[in-house]
């Protein structure tokens, strides 16, 4: 009884010194946590953005596995993949984006292209359609302040009252070109120069052959080239017929009916010929419209009006 009794107390100290293990290896882990736990509030407090994704990675981790610079996704957007077709050719799109893929010669959907496909150098807004009175033309369907076309009042009158005016207000001065010959180093028009003389410092560096700073240097480095010569300017060729813009081939200077680039047998070729007078009859072969006899014109006629009523009953009463 004696050795059962003893047994009994083992197996008890047994079971609760392994309860008392369990119990203290669960309170280190909980201590672990906890401490864990705090460094990860003052890392959150100390960064304010935790560096770990949900994940378990470190963001400088994941952005180092990526070597390509656009990922699969973009490429897919800026090749247009699944962009759907239009049903008809020709439709209206004046309110979708630009055809990227259109400026490079790669379209492959021509006219039936979802995007608007952009001809020529469209490099003003229309202010037409920032009215909503225009569908598509020649000019840019879409809002850009730095294309935005020139204010008239503020062109003409150097004034503009309107505070919010979305045209463009640019200086005349800077309208005007630097002179190229007094950026050599003379000029001989001298202050009459159509051109801007400006006044910079030249760099002396550069003047004796070389200039270390390059670009970056403060000074100015003068041309070594001529300036090409002016041309002469065309008799047909002012002010308005430079604001003309070719439907045909998108080039200024004229319009689409008298476009060079057209097919032969559509070119419209406008002679100017100068008015044909006919020569005057002799005086013995006018007749005067009073007296109905040659020789003079009605002006100068020495009967009345009502001559030709004698002369007329006379020839009957001589034909009975």
């Amino acid at each position: 009884m004696e050795e059962d009794q003893i047994s009994k107390e083992n197996s008890i100290d047994i079971v609760l010194w392994t309860l008392s293990r369990a119990l203290r290896k669960q309170t280190n882990i909980d201590v672990e946590e906890v401490k864990d736990d705090d460094d990860e509030e003052h890392i959150l407090l100390d960064n304010g953005t935790s560096e770990l994704t949900p994940a378990g990675y470190s963001m400088s981790t994941l952005l180092g596995l990526i070597t390509d610079e656009k990922t699969d996704l973009e490429c897919l957007i800026e090749s247009q993949v699944g962009l759907p077709v239009m049903p008809f050719p020709n439709m209206d799109r004046s309110g979708k984006a630009v055809c990227l893929l259109f400026n490079r010669g790669l379209c492959p959907h021509g006219n039936q292209c979802h995007l608007r496909h952009l001809k020529g150098e469209k490099t003003v807004v229309c202010k037409h359609w920032l009215r909503g009175l225009c569908d598509d033309c020649e000019f840019l369907h879409e809002y850009d302040l730095s294309k935005m076309p020139e204010c008239f009042f503020f062109s003409k009158y150097n004034a503009c009252s309107n505070k919010e005016c979305p045209f463009r207000h640019i200086d005349p001065e800077s309208k005007i070109k630097d002179c190229p010959w007094y950026d050599r180093g003379f000029c001989r028009h001298g202050p009459y120069c159509k051109y801007r003389h400006r006044r910079r410092i030249m760099c002396e560096a550069y003047m004796v052959g070389f200039c270390p700073e390059g670009p970056e240097c403060p000074h100015f480095h003068p041309p070594n080239t001529l300036p090409p010569p002016e041309q002469p300017t065309l008799l047909g060729f002012n002010k308005f017929t430079s604001t003309l813009l070719c439907h045909n081939c998108h080039e200024r200077g004229h319009k689409a009916n008298t476009c060079p680039h057209l097919p032969s047998n559509k070119i419209i070729n406008v002679v100017k010929t100068a008015p044909t007078y006919e020569p005057r009859k002799q005086l013995a072969d006018v007749v005067c419209f009073k007296c109905g006899t040659k020789g003079h014109y009605a002006n100068r006629c020495t009967m009345n009006s009502m001559s030709f009523l004698r002369s007329g009953a006379q020839e009957i009463v001589q034909d009975s």
